[in-house]
């Protein structure tokens, strides 16, 4: 994401800062699964879920992950950037064994141009040995953990086959922080049966759960998932640009100032992303949220310092 004003707290120019240049994501499948694929807790995944866990698209699907890898901070390198961070998105990667994770960690941290380390997890998968290993990572390279909270409604979670319910995120969120471990929280936008006044609330339980980051994007439906179903029998109304720009602008002013915001929308490629089409244009809705805080006289953490929402 390219830089931009001073008034949100882009994960971009965190790490720029950091690392004296650009440093962007390269996003990884290890080739793991999760409890709601391989049937612990379902089969098939979260009803938004994908075939393929949520992972990379493209070429790095076929490709082995350190390929994908050297590919991409090669690039990264050749264009004059600091360096990437390899992002274990596909499925769970905390699910796995920890010698594997540990292998994982140790194989992307040599490769060249490799500044730091980035896992996917479920609140429900980060047990105190993963904990403690990731902690001992931590100690050694930058490295943050990305946790799926989605909204802090029980029965969403629920009607969408999470597997888990809100109870995870917090003890999960509890256990990183007491370990200085940075996590990011992502949360969904527009999930079935929920009011603004529902998401609000997740956003601002998100805020008080004090992630070092967050990420957001609206409710789209990808092909093979459950509400792919849902949706071509319309059963399933999405958010408009419009509505899900306000939502948006509404989370970076609840936020904390020091909060690095990762992601406000999301995309998918036509042959995979079914709808809301304006999905497939990320700049736009980027532009149109950025306009919003604009238009508001407004700035991250704004309802934050005047409210005083939550303790952090």
């Amino acid at each position: 994401m390219a830089d931009s004003p001073a008034f949100i707290r882009w994960l971009s120019a965190y790490l720029k800062a950091r690392f004296g240049g650009r440093v962007t994501k390269v996003a990884l499948d290890p080739g793991g699964t999760c409890p709601n694929h391989d049937g612990t807790r379902g089969i098939g995944g979260c009803a938004w879920c994908d075939t393929g866990g949520s992972g990379p698209d493209g070429p790095s699907r076929i490709l082995p992950w350190p390929e994908t890898l050297k590919r991409g901070a090669e690039k990264a390198l050749a264009r004059g950037d600091a360096g990437v961070i390899a992002y274990f998105q596909a499925f769970t990667s905390t699910y796995a064994s920890l010698a594997t994770v540990r292998e994982l960690a140790e194989t992307a941290s040599v490769v060249p141009g490799v500044a730091g380390l980035a896992f996917g997890a479920r609140p429900d998968c980060l047990s105190e040995d993963m904990l403690d290993l990731l902690s001992d990572l931590k100690a050694g390279t930058f490295l943050w953990v990305e946790v799926g909270m989605q909204t802090m409604h029980d029965a969403t979670l629920d009607a969408m086959g999470r597997g888990h319910l809100h109870a995870a995120t917090v003890a999960a969120c509890g256990a990183l922080g007491r370990r200085n471990i940075p996590f990011v929280l992502h949360l969904i936008a527009g999930l079935p049966g929920e009011t603004r006044e529902m998401i609000t609330a997740s956003f601002e339980e998100a805020a008080r759960l004090g992630p070092w980051g967050v990420k957001l994007h609206p409710l789209h439906v990808v092909r093979g998932s459950r509400l792919e179903t849902v949706y071509q029998e319309g059963g399933l109304p999405l958010l408009g640009l419009e509505e899900y720009v306000s939502l948006a602008a509404d989370l970076i002013e609840i936020l904390p100032p020091d909060t690095t915001i990762h992601r406000v929308t999301g995309e998918r490629p036509a042959g995979i992303l079914v709808a809301p089409a304006w999905c497939q244009e990320k700049r736009k809705v980027l532009s149109a949220i950025q306009k919003e805080i604009i238009r508001r006289g407004s700035c991250q953490g704004r309802k934050w310092k005047e409210n005083k929402l939550f303790l952090r």
